[in-house]
């Protein structure tokens, strides 16, 4: 007998999709290669070795044969790859199909026939498992048992930060940049975090908590009673990500006087990390048999349970065992959302703002509803008396596309195009003048900042993301500056005189002038074609606009 490795397989192939004679029963079964298993007899390996050996050469036929003898769900050409390599090794090289015309070896193999077939049966001999594939069986106690060391490593944490004054700095550092747009906040915390708007929940938690943490860290620094738990509490409120306290120890590591802190500070974040990932690695089959629940048809099995499984990677580290709801439920829901944002994503030509898809959903389930009851047209309201919705609610999630329209002839596309208007060379040279000379009372990043945005004076407008690039800041950075300028030109005073420059009289337009303001506010991509100020028919004025432009530039039309 051979001592090729052979992993034995526990339990049944599709173990992950059983459940308890309580519960759900799982009836779809899952479709997606859980394991590998190849198998080959040790004599026909014997004898394939020895007459290899005789013949002092193989040919590509003889591995097929060799390949077609194994028995299992391998892939052939990766076992191909595998034994040719091996057997390059004990200095046998297949000669392709005609050996005899081929250069032979210099000088025969030295390996033994036995040597040889154990060789060929380990490479053709497999038995290996893909993780999460075992049964899921999680009581309360087990699950406590997998969370009070994450608890307590987290706790243990967050002390250690508290307890070394340059972490503290470094983080209120932080929070300061990402307050004034200098910094990124993806890197930094879990949570969403928009300088911009303030009333935003997350936002306003993450900056009241900086300010609790700067106070108690001016304020002596007190690790004990209740000073001590508020200033946890601020900290547990950053949500701080795997990457930054990495970041921030190997920060601390590069500061010589704070060098055994950071090495304190390591051993509690691999701590946490270990007891983290227990965690994850426990709920895999969890993972999957909730991807396998969940696939729809055209779907890659396997993919819905990376996604599934970037859910529960999640969830773990926003888990709150204090609320008194379990894990599993807990980390059902993030899977959930997560397969939605993919499929809203991936999964259409058309994105739909992935809140709305629950409601999308509700509007399909109605019209079905109805559809069965009348005789195919269901109105508005009716829909709203169904939903319990108003009926401007109805249509506008009616009119939401779900996909891409082409039209079939030229004519239609020149039908969505908009009309040219009529040439005034007068004025545009004139409105060219008055839009300089506004722009000429900004200062200099500011007003380029102007031009990039709406593409005054160029052929094409920026996004936010395309001029923080340029000037080597963030977006976010980038939206202050365009708001402070905007800010400037929506005083009153440059309203009324922009008004008599462009010849308004009474708020009535004088010139053929139109404007039109997007309606997405927080859209940092160009407006689309509709959603355009036309200033003087000067087509390098052709401006693409945000709202807030709508009480400066706009003006320039008289809106």
């Amino acid at each position: 007998m051979s001592n090729a490795p052979l992993s034995p397989f526990k339990g049944d192939e599709h173990d992950f999709l059983k459940v308890r004679n309580r519960g759900r029963k799982s009836t779809k079964k899952a479709v997606i290669q859980t394991g590998t298993k190849l198998t080959i007899e040790p004599d026909l390996c014997l004898a394939w070795a020895e007459e290899v050996l005789a013949k002092g050469w193989c040919t590509d036929h003889d591995l097929d044969q060799l390949i077609d003898s194994c028995e299992g769900n391998g892939d052939p050409d990766e076992l191909r790859i595998n034994l040719e390599r091996n057997l390059e090794l004990v200095g046998l090289t297949p000669n392709g199909d005609n050996p005899e015309e081929a250069d032979l070896w210099d000088a025969k193999s030295v390996v033994s026939a036995d040597d040889l077939a154990d060789i060929i049966e380990v490479t053709l001999t497999r038995a290996t498992r893909l993780p999460g594939t075992q049964r899921f069986v999680m009581d309360k106690s087990d699950e406590q048992q997998l969370l009070e060391p994450m608890v307590r490593a987290k706790q243990e944490l967050l002390l250690g930060i508290l307890a070394s004054k340059a972490a503290v700095e470094a983080i209120l550092d932080i929070v300061g940049k990402i307050a004034d747009g200098s910094r990124d906040p993806g890197s930094f915390s879990l949570r969403t975090i928009i300088p911009l708007r303030p009333g935003h929940s997350e936002t306003s938690e993450v900056m009241a908590a900086s300010e609790s943490l700067k106070l108690w860290h001016i304020s002596g620094r007190v690790l004990d009673g209740k000073r001590r738990r508020e200033a946890l509490a601020a900290l547990d409120a950053f949500d701080l990500s795997l990457a930054y306290q990495k970041a921030l120890v190997a920060s601390l590591k590069a500061e010589e006087m704070d060098f055994d802190q950071a090495i304190h500070l390591d051993r509690l974040v691999t701590a946490y990390e270990s007891a983290n990932e227990r965690l994850i690695v426990e709920h895999l089959p969890y993972a999957r048999r909730y991807a396998a629940r969940n696939v729809e048809p055209n779907e890659d099995p396997e993919d819905v349970f990376q996604v599934a499984f970037l859910g529960l990677q999640r969830s773990t580290r926003r888990f709150d065992p204090d609320r008194g709801v379990r894990f599993v439920i807990y980390c059902a829901f993030w899977m959930k959302q997560a397969l939605t944002r993919w499929r809203a994503d991936e999964g259409s030509s058309i994105r739909v703002p992935v809140h709305r898809h629950e409601d999308l959903a509700k509007l399909d389930a109605a019209l079905d509803r109805l559809d069965t009851r009348g005789d195919g047209a269901v109105s508005d309201d009716d829909l709203a008396t169904e939903l319990e919705w108003t009926v401007d609610q109805v249509r506008q999630f009616r009119k939401v596309p779900r996909k891409a329209e082409h039209p079939d002839g030229g004519e239609e596309w020149d039908a969505l195009m908009p009309e040219t208007a009529a040439s005034d060379v007068f004025g545009q040279a004139e409105t060219e003048r008055i839009v300089t000379e506004i722009l000429a009372e900004l200062p200099d990043r500011q007003a380029d900042v102007i031009r990039m945005r709406f593409g005054i004076g160029r052929e094409t407008n920026m996004t936010l993301e395309e001029i923080g690039q340029i000037y080597g800041v963030t977006r976010e950075r980038i939206r202050q500056i365009e708001a402070k300028a905007l800010d400037f030109l929506s005083h009153p005073g440059r309203i009324r005189r922009l008004r008599t420059l462009l010849g308004y009289d009474g708020g009535r337009r004088s010139n053929p002038l139109t404007s039109t303001a997007p309606d997405d506010a927080n859209s940092d991509e160009p407006a689309e074609e509709g959603k355009t100020l036309t200033v003087g028919c000067h087509p390098e004025l052709t401006q693409h606009c945000h709202r807030d432009l709508t009480r400066p530039v706009v003006m320039l039309a008289g809106s």
